[in-house]
């Protein structure tokens, strides 16, 4: 990965492009994405060609990505990184002009992602930048997305965007992929929308009490897992891991960066604090930063911040 700035970039990985403004060009070599998929026909053990799928391949080092059927096609890795440079020279909200922030691969080249900077704002006493991050991935299932969310600078927290804003832009490979990633920048306006409608959610919640009890309950019911059947209320407990789970997010809740234990805001931060910062992605005690990346670009830990919103909604009525 590449990053726009004078500091090493997520966990120490990647490259640093200091006081150099991230063009498309520059992303593709800095963060070692110029390469291209390729299509390849694939053949049985009796030499035969399988017609209706084909193999994808890196150009450079010739590893293979996925199995796709024959009707799927690829969208490069330049492709993502000039709409990620379309929107960087779009005129932004007041002085505030969007740049390309990072930009990079997980999996081996199957997932490629570039992160734009769209806005910079105060609210609930604390900067927040915010940000689209488009992404790609070279396999079936997986298209373009571009997905809202925003930093706050306090803590290095990530907020995805409201459950109930319109914040997500997707397209799939097949047919005509250039011609649907077009219209969808030529739609980009659901953007600020979604990013206005986000931000008075949050407002909304940070004005709106929350007590300990309060947190707690939401915090158990986002993190308890309960049996597919329950035959009676002894089984659903939560479980001494998931308690000591909680105690982190309240503990976050009441005096986390930012946080004063007192508002519904308080505790959607204590959530994501926990799981941008405490949540465990390892196996060993070295933490797998690719891993934790991975999570936070679209994985369970993404969704979760989201669970959490939708509850704090759910609660603050």
């Amino acid at each position: 990965m590449v990053s726009a700035g004078s500091v090493v970039p997520w966990h120490k990985l990647g490259a640093i492009m200091p006081d150099k403004a991230l063009t498309a060009i520059i992303a593709a070599e800095a963060a070692k994405l110029q390469w291209e998929v390729k299509g390849e026909p694939i053949f049985d053990l009796d030499a035969k060609q399988i017609p209706e799928q084909k193999l994808l391949r890196r150009s450079d080092n010739r590893e293979v990505l996925s199995i796709v059927p024959e009707g799927w096609n690829p969208v490069q890795n330049l492709q993502l990184l000039e709409i990620a440079e379309a929107l960087a020279q779009a005129p932004g909200e007041g002085d505030f002009q969007p740049v390309i922030e990072t930009a990079g691969s997980l999996k081996g080249g199957r997932i490629v992602w570039a992160l734009v900077q769209t806005g910079n704002r105060q609210f609930a006493g604390s900067q927040h930048k915010q940000y689209l991050l488009l992404s790609n991935g070279h396999y079936l299932g997986r298209g373009v997305r571009g997905t809202l969310t925003d930093t706050r600078v306090v803590c290095n927290n990530t907020l995805s965007a409201a459950e109930n804003a319109s914040a997500s832009l997707f397209t799939n490979h097949y047919g005509n992929v250039e011609a649907r990633i077009e219209a969808a920048i030529d739609a980009l306006g659901w953007a600020t929308a979604a990013t206005k409608s986000t931000f008075a959610i949050y407002e909304a919640l940070a004005i709106k009490p929350c007590s300990k009890d309060v947190a707690a309950s939401i915090y158990t019911e986002l993190l308890h897992k309960k049996p597919k059947q329950v035959e009676n209320e002894d089984d659903d407990e939560i479980t001494s891991s998931e308690k000591q789970k909680v105690e982190e997010m309240l503990a976050l809740f009441a005096s986390g960066a930012g946080n004063e234990g007192k508002t519904m805001f308080d505790m959607v931060n204590g959530a994501t604090d926990w799981v941008d910062h405490f949540k465990e992605y390892r196996n060993s005690s070295e933490m797998d930063e690719r891993r934790f990346l991975d999570v936070a670009i679209g994985g369970n830990g993404a969704s979760l911040k989201k669970r959490d919103v939708k509850l704090a909604l759910a609660y603050g009525s």
